[in-house]
């Protein structure tokens, strides 16, 4: 009996084999984990830095809120919050003399002046509500804030990405995508509607503009880490001292879920995973 011909990797030729029949070299060039990325616990921790940034300003945003219905705040105490912010970003603005950052507080000042006139209609929008609703609704909507914000944008991260030079325009009209900011903005609308004056009102949504809307870009990649640390425990001193004990254990536990847990988690699942490619089988 003569000897089969060697097989060969072609479609068209008739061949003495089975038609699902390859040989030996077809496992020779089967790689596992070949293209696959490799990842380091510190560079995970630093991106998830980005997503704890978010929440600390969150909570931090619901703090101001609540002394100021308390009462534990006066007016002029939110207006000097409100000056700081703003002078903080002006000083930015000045170190770097950019012309986009020149827009981004014409922008804002188009939208915060004319909350002055509309202050006493966003006290009334929504008096016919329980609290229950608006606990509801705000909880939901800051919820959907930190779960749709764009952090591939957030200033904690690397500012020579290609994603964020690819479309500087974007991230600073809209920051962290326009369905958190959305979100953001119309939570705050709501709360702002419980404050007791027109003034408050207006004093707490140009907070909210400040927080979720003027970029926050120059501070925050000049020290990433240190800025993170001192909002993260500045929002635990604040629910701590207002009382929120239970709170405040809730938001070191959430905090350590993502800055520790995960990244440790995502490590050890990697370990498992087998990703089975054929590289270059003539």
């Amino acid at each position: 009996m003569a000897p089969l011909p060697a097989w060969k990797k072609v479609l068209y030729l008739k061949q003495p084999y089975d038609d699902n029949y390859v040989d030996s070299s077809f496992l020779d060039s089967l790689k596992v984990n070949a293209h696959l990325q490799k990842y380091e616990f510190w560079a995970l921790w630093h991106d998830a830095l980005s997503i704890i940034f978010q929440l600390s300003l969150v909570v931090m945003f619901l703090n101001v809120w609540w002394r100021m219905q308390q009462s534990l705040w006066n007016l002029q105490g939110l207006l000097v919050l409100d000056g700081i912010l703003f002078g903080g970003f002006i000083l930015g603005w000045r170190r770097e003399h950019t012309v986009e950052a020149l827009l981004d507080v014409l922008q804002a000042a188009k939208i915060i002046f004319p909350l002055w006139v509309l202050a006493p209609l966003l006290q009334t929008l929504t008096r016919s509500w329980s609290d229950d609703t608006i606990a509801a609704i705000a909880s939901i909507l800051l919820v959907l804030h930190v779960a749709s914000f764009r952090y591939k944008d957030s200033p904690v991260l690397s500012q020579g990405s290609a994603s964020t030079a690819a479309s500087p325009g974007a991230v600073r009209s809209l920051a962290g995508g326009p369905t958190a900011l959305n979100a953001a903005m119309l939570a705050a609308t709501i709360l702002a509607s419980r404050l007791l004056t027109a003034q408050e009102v207006f004093a707490f949504m140009s907070f909210a503009m400040e927080v979720f809307v003027l970029p926050r870009r120059r501070i925050a990649a000049l020290f990433p880490v240190l800025t993170v640390f001192v909002l993260f425990f500045s929002s635990l001193c604040a629910l701590v001292m207002t009382g929120f004990t239970v709170a405040a254990a809730a938001f070191v536990i959430v905090t350590a879920m993502i800055g520790l847990l995960s990244p440790a988690l995502f490590l050890c699942v990697q370990r498992h995973k087998a990703q089975i490619q054929a590289i270059a089988w003539v």
